[in-house]
């Protein structure tokens, strides 16, 4: 009897998913383990790999968004049985043997397979196929570039972002011509679907600001000290591994912030208010785009933050955002955050010090965004003295959060931001 093959849910918050890609043809004879398609969630994309052998029949074609658990393909454990499923069709026959080829990468989110598969087992489209990272995949076709055409210098050869963008400069985007309208009409430059990615983020926006009491506080840290501590990590950096970023002592600060008032990790789940004992930081990290029109946005999640120090945070972070601009963030890592960290205010080609209202990422209660730490005319010790200055942005859910706690949470992380030291107590 032939087996179903569900959409598979690859994450908690996954409820659909596109197929961007079949990795194998109709009626194509697949060995368990065999990369079979390229899925892409609201958040990242997939290379999946089979989870049995047999003759694959494809019943969703490339592009389809579906839910999760959906049939989108079927596998026969014969060719007789293939024939039946399909109405008769006869699969395709199978390429003669050729010589062992190893794929040694573990199936991650990379889309790399592990394990040594001879190509006598494995399918002929598989072995000859370009190796690329999922976003490369996906910025290739954005951009209309063919991958056979790029050189990858990725881990064994592999395409990624990196060589997709720098083959923009050879095959510029295309925009349609505009055609002749009237006088004063609009032409389109260019049109972004709202699915996927951007369709998600499209929803999740609006069902927040919809459906939680936000209000924002706004207020100043005098991040001189900051500065200055963290000088003393760059000093050491090749003992540390890293240069401590402004993004770890304020996530690091955040996590002290929560331990001091419990009520600003958590969230409402079933209509109840959860307390979490964990601090899990979502960091908001930019994604790129065809253009500056089309950019998107991911979460992953840096846990446990109130057990780590700042050194072990600044790698984490560096690592979670160098994969999730790459692609390759494993399922679960965008999952179980408890707050969030905005960091979109503090980019841009021009300085500016500005205030913003972040939303909030429910279920969560709380997002913090920092804006850009700039010199300015403070108050220090008595008198008007040139300070380095961070504007800070906090949103709360107030049906989580009342005023009294919210001032809690921005004393303590002022605190601990303005004195660098408070956050080893």
């Amino acid at each position: 009897m032939a087996t179903n093959y569900l959409m598979p849910k690859l994450a908690m918050g996954m409820n659909e998913g596109t197929v961007v890609e079949w990795l194998v043809t109709e009626g194509q004879q697949v060995e368990r383990g065999a990369p079979l398609m390229e899925v892409e969630t609201e958040k990242v994309a997939y290379d999946v790999e089979a989870p049995v052998g047999g003759w694959f029949h494809i019943l969703v074609p490339a592009g389809d968004t579906v839910p999760v658990e959906s049939v989108i393909g079927q596998f026969a454990a014969s060719a007789e049985e293939y024939a039946e499923i399909t109405g008769g069709a006869t699969p395709p026959a199978a390429p003669a043997p050729t010589p062992a080829v190893t794929f040694n990468d573990k199936l991650t989110s990379t889309g790399a397979v592990m394990g040594s598969v001879p190509t006598a087992a494995a399918p002929a489209a598989i072995s000859s196929r370009i190796k690329a990272s999922p976003l490369a995949r996906k910025l290739a076709r954005d951009r209309d570039i063919d991958l056979a055409t790029l050189t990858g210098t990725g881990p064994e050869g592999r395409i990624v972002k990196r060589d997709v963008l720098a083959a923009k400069a050879q095959a510029p985007l295309t925009v349609a011509a505009a055609t002749v309208a009237e006088p004063g009409a609009l032409t389109v430059k260019g049109t972004v679907p709202l699915k996927g990615m951007r369709g998600a983020i499209a929803r999740r926006m609006t069902q927040s600001l919809q459906t939680a009491a936000q209000l924002s506080q706004f207020s100043e840290v005098d991040a001189s000290r900051l500065l200055k501590a963290r000088k003393r990590f760059i000093a050491n950096a090749d003992a540390y591994g890293t240069r401590v970023s402004v993004n770890a002592f304020v996530v690091k600060a955040m996590a002290v912030a929560c331990q001091a008032v419990p009520i600003a990790n958590a969230g409402i789940v079933d209509d109840q208010i959860v307390l979490w004992n964990e601090v899990n930081v979502g960091i908001a990290v930019s994604l790129p785009g065809q253009g500056e029109w089309d950019s998107g946005l991911i979460v992953p999640v840096l846990r446990n933050a109130e057990r780590k120090g700042l050194v072990q945070i600044d790698t984490e972070l560096r690592d979670l955002a160098t994969r999730a601009r790459e692609g390759r963030l494993l399922p679960g890592e965008t999952e179980g955050g408890t707050i969030t960290l905005s960091t979109t205010a503090a980019m841009g080609g021009e300085a500016m010090y500005s205030w913003s209202t972040p939303v909030l990422n429910l279920p969560q209660a709380l997002i913090v965004q920092p804006g850009m730490i700039m010199p300015r005319a403070a108050v220090h010790k008595g008198k008007i003295r040139k300070r380095e200055m961070m504007p800070l942005s906090i949103t709360f859910d107030h049906r989580v959060l009342d005023g009294d706690p919210v001032a809690g949470f921005v004393i303590a992380l002022r605190r601990c931001l303005q004195s660098p030291e408070l956050m080893l107590a």
